[in-house]
Parts: C-alpha cells; sequence; structure tokens
C-alpha cells in the first residue's frame, strides 16, 4: 500500500484507471502503529518529559498506543509501539530539551546526528540559556 501526502501533490489528471483495495485491507489496521502516516518497522519508544512540561504533554493524547508513567520527581514517561522512527523523532525534537528518549538506541542516535547537525549551524553564534519552562509560558501568555 502506498501513502501520499496531499499537499505534497503538485498535478493531477483524472483518467480511468481504478484502484480496487484487497478485500482483507482495514485501513484502521494498516494505521494502527503510525505516529502520523508513515508506515515503517515497530518500535516500542519511551520517552521522559521534564516536569515543566508534564501537565501540558499529559493531557494529551498523542497515539493510541501511548503509556504514561508519572514519575516521582514530577516528569513522565510515555511509552509508544509506532511505525518507523521519523516522525516521532520530529514530536520529540519539538519538545527541545524538555523530552529525552530513554528507548530505542537507534532513535537516540538519530536525535544525536540531527542536533549536532544543528549546533554546526550555530557554533559561535549563540549562547545556550536555560530550558524555557511550559509552567512560565502559561503565566505569561496573557500579559
Amino acid at each position: 500500500m502506498r501513502m501520499f501526502v496531499l499537499d505534497w501533490i503538485k498535478m493531477l489528471k483524472i483518467t480511468d484507471e481504478r484502484f480496487t483495495p484487497p478485500k482483507d485491507f482495514n485501513l484502521a489496521d494498516f494505521m494502527r502503529h503510525s505516529f502520523k502516516v508513515i508506515h515503517d518497522d515497530l518500535y516500542s519508544v519511551k520517552v521522559r518529559i521534564s516536569p515543566g512540561w508534564a501537565r501540558w504533554v499529559g493531557e494529551k493524547i498523542w497515539h493510541e498506543s501511548q503509556k504514561i508513567t508519572k514519575l516521582s520527581d514530577g516528569s513522565l514517561e510515555i511509552t509508544f509501539r509506532v511505525a518507523g522512527l521519523d516522525e516521532i523523532k520530529r514530536w520529540i525534537l519539538s519538545f527541545d530539551p524538555e523530552a529525552v528518549v530513554v528507548e530505542p538506541e537507534r532513535l537516540k542516535s538519530m536525535l544525536r546526528n540531527d542536533l549536532s547537525k544543528t549546533m554546526a549551524q550555530y557554533v559561535g553564534s549563540v549562547t545556550v540559556k536555560e530550558p524555557l519552562r511550559m509552567d512560565l509560558y502559561r503565566s505569561n501568555k496573557g500579559s
């Protein structure tokens, strides 16, 4: 089964060609483990979310397989069973330093590689400051 991102389609042409999905095909089953749309090998992923972002991240359903464990320091561990690592990698990067991959090692390696390339673009031009805390963001949001 092939997947297409509609936003990437630049030209359409109506033809007489027809596609009949296999009788045993079930879209919900096919997409069950996809984090968004990519369908690939299955991985178990465990991510730790910082205490400052735990409430915001924990109040949302990100994937049907997610299991959340609240830790004693106020952080969360979220586990997923997902098809492919690229989409969940982008999701993790969206939290900056507030999310840390516990497993699998392959995903950690992918993130290290991407982050080292990003840091190389800014070497010498950026000073690393304290990470943004979600609780401060929310309290100042209305100001």
